[in-house]
Parts: C-alpha cells; sequence; structure tokens
C-alpha cells in the first residue's frame, strides 16, 4: 500500500534537516528493532533528499509517496525527536507529523 502526502518545499527542508541531525552515521551497539529504523531511514533520507533536489526552487506543494512502512517509519522518526525541537522547527515538526499521521489511519 502507497500514501501519498502533500507537502511543501519548507517542509520538506525541515524533514530532510531533522533528519541530518539526528540519524546516525552508524550503527553499531544497535538492537534489532533500532537497526531496521536505521536501515529503513537510510532508504527515506536518501529518498526524501532527491526530491528537494528535484523540487528545488518550487513554491507549490507537491506529493511524495511513500509505501504504507516507509511513512510508519518516518512518522516513528518524528515521533521520536521531535522532543528536541523548539519554536518554528516544533510547529512545523507537528504539522508534517499530522499530515502523515492522517494518512496512516
Amino acid at each position: 500500500m502507497k500514501i501519498a502526502i502533500k507537502i511543501s518545499n519548507y517542509h520538506l527542508s525541515f524533514i530532510n534537516e531533522m533528519i541530518a541531525d539526528y540519524l546516525p552515521a552508524e550503527q553499531k551497539g544497535f538492537r534489532k528493532e533500532d537497526k531496521s529504523l536505521f536501515y529503513l531511514m537510510n532508504e527515506i533520507a536518501a529518498k526524501l533528499l532527491k526530491k528537494a533536489i528535484d523540487k528545488k526552487g518550487t513554491s507549490k506543494p507537491f506529493t511524495i509517496t511513500l509505501k504504507y512502512y516507509e511513512a510508519f517509519t518516518l512518522h516513528k522518526f518524528i515521533l521520536i525527536y521531535m522532543d528536541y525541537e523548539e519554536g518554528e522547527k516544533k510547529r512545523v515538526t507537528r504539522e508534517i507529523l499530522g499530515t502523515i499521521n492522517q494518512k496512516l489511519t
């Protein structure tokens, strides 16, 4: 099952920045659950960065298509690290989280 998420370049830049800040560079000493999250997030990060490059300079919202497990993993990642964000970043992160959550249900 695929999930289409309508997102703006502004929101996508926040997601990419969050992934860059909080995704570890390597996976030493992780539990099995954390390893799977790490590998899935690396795949999702590559997909989102490619989309950001393709849509650079676009002001209109566009659609990102993720498989259900990719959307769920991104949702889980944002939930884990959202508490570290403050101000505008936290507000935008909540908007993104709400959009993904609506599509997952």
